[in-house]
C-alpha cells in the first residue's frame, strides 16, 4: 500500500522541465514574431533585408560548427590514426545538439564521449581530448573579454546597467575560475587527485556518490590519460598552435553573426564593436542554467546591441540571430546525433543506451 502511495506521489521533475522550457521557447518566438514591433511589423514596414548578408550569417556559424568539427579531429586523432572526419563530423554534431538542448550545455560532452565509443575510441581518450579541447575554448574566450574590456571599455560600459554589471563581472570570474582548474587539472595532477577524492569522501559520507572508491579509481584513470594526452599536445607546439588559431577563427565566426544581421538590415557598424559586444553576450548568457541560455541570450542581446537596432529591428534581429545560432543549430545537428557508428571491430556496440531523461 505505502509502495503505491510512493508511485502516485512520484513527481517527473525532468518531464516537467523540459515542458517548461520547451513552452518558454514557444512563448519567446511567439512573441519576437508577433509582438509590437516584432517580425511581423518588420515584414510590414516594407523594410528591405538583405537576404546576402542573411545567407553570409547562417555561413559564418556553419563556418564555426565545422572549425568545432575541425578541433575535434585533430585532438582525437594524437590517440586514435584511425579516427576519419566523418566521425569528427557525428562527435562535433552530437555535441552541437545535446549542449543545445541540456541546462548549461551539460549533456554535450557526456554524449559525444558515448558517441566516440561506439566508434571504438576508449573513454579515457576522447575525455582527455574534450577537455583540452574545453581548456582551449575557456583560454581563448577569456583573452576574448580580456581584449573586449580594455579596447572598448567605454562603448561596453555604455551599454551595461546595473544588472548586466553584475552579470558581466560574475561571467569573467567564472571564466578566471574555470581556467584555474582546468590548469590544476592538467599541471598539477598530484593536487587535482587529493581535491578531488576529498569532495568525494564528502559526497559519499552525505550519500550523494555511491561506491565512493571506484569512482576515486575512474578519476585516476581519467586524470592518468588526461596529463598522458596533454603532454603529447605540449610536445606538438605546431599542433597547439593551431589548435589555438583555429579556435580563435572559430569563436570569431560564431561572434560575426549578429554583423552580418546588422548588415542586413541596412545598418552599418563597426565589426570590432559587435565582436565584443557578443563576446559579452556568450558570457552573460553561458551564466544562466538553462537550454541555451533562454531568455538570458534574448535580454543580454537586446541590451548589448540596442545601441545599434532600433525598436522596429531589435525583436527581429533577436529572432533571425536565436534562429541561425539556435534553433538552426539543433535543426542541422540532430539528424547526425542520433546516427550509431560501428566500432574498429565491425560489431555493433553493445554499450547500453543512456536515457535521454538523464540529460
Amino acid at each position: 500500500m505505502d509502495n503505491k502511495k510512493e508511485k502516485r506521489l512520484h513527481i517527473p521533475w525532468g518531464l516537467i522541465f523540459n515542458i517548461t522550457i520547451i513552452a518558454l521557447t514557444i512563448v519567446l518566438i511567439v512573441y519576437f514574431i508577433f509582438s509590437e514591433g516584432g517580425f511581423m511589423d518588420l515584414i510590414r514596414s516594407g523594410l528591405q533585408i538583405s537576404v546576402a548578408w542573411l545567407l553570409a550569417a547562417v555561413f559564418v556559424h556553419l563556418l564555426n560548427i565545422a572549425l568545432d568539427m575541425t578541433v575535434i579531429f585533430l585532438f582525437v586523432k594524437q590517440t586514435n590514426p584511425g579516427f576519419s572526419v566523418w566521425n569528427a563530423l557525428i562527435a562535433s554534431m552530437t555535441g552541437q545538439f545535446f549542449s543545445a538542448i541540456t541546462p548549461s550545455a551539460s549533456g554535450g560532452q557526456p554524449m559525444q564521449i558515448l558517441a566516440m565509443s561506439r566508434m571504438g575510441i576508449k573513454p579515457s581518450n576522447s575525455t582527455s581530448a574534450l577537455i583540452q579541447k574545453f581548456l582551449v575554448w575557456q583560454f581563448t574566450m577569456a583573452v576574448y573579454c580580456i581584449v573586449a574590456v580594455t579596447a572598448k571599455f567605454s562603448f561596453i560600459s555604455q551599454q551595461l546597467n546595473p544588472t548586466m554589471w553584475v552579470l558581466s563581472i560574475v561571467g569573467f570570474a567564472a571564466q578566471v575560475f574555470m581556467i584555474v582548474i582546468l590548469l590544476l587539472a592538467s599541471f598539477c595532477k598530484p593536487l587535482t587527485t587529493r581535491v578531488v577524492n576529498f569532495f568525494l569522501n564528502i559526497l559519499g559520507k552525505i550519500h550523494v556518490v555511491r561506491n565512493v572508491e571506484e569512482k576515486k579509481q575512474s578519476v585516476e584513470a581519467t586524470l592518468t590519460s588526461f596529463h598522458e594526452s596533454n603532454k603529447l599536445l605540449n610536445e606538438n607546439k605546431a599542433l597547439l598552435v593551431k589548435i589555438y588559431a583555429i579556435t580563435a577563427v572559430q569563436m570569431t565566426a560564431y561572434f560575426l553573426a549578429p554583423y552580418c544581421i546588422a548588415m542586413s538590415f541596412g545598418i552599418h557598424c563597426d565589426i570590432f564593436d559587435m565582436l565584443c559586444a557578443q563576446a559579452y553576450v556568450s558570457m552573460v548568457s553561458s551564466l544562466v542554467p538553462l537550454p541555451g541560455g533562454s531568455g538570458a541570450a534574448e535580454y543580454s542581446f537586446s541590451v548589448f546591441f540596442g545601441a545599434y537596432f532600433t525598436t522596429q529591428t531589435i525583436k527581429s534581429a533577436i529572432l533571425l540571430w536565436r534562429t541561425i545560432t539556435y534553433y538552426g543549430t539543433i535543426a542541422v545537428s540532430a539528424p547526425f546525433a542520433w546516427l550509431r557508428n560501428k566500432n574498429k571491430t565491425g560489431e555493433p556496440d553493445t554499450q547500453p543506451e543512456i536515457e535521454q531523461n538523464e540529460y
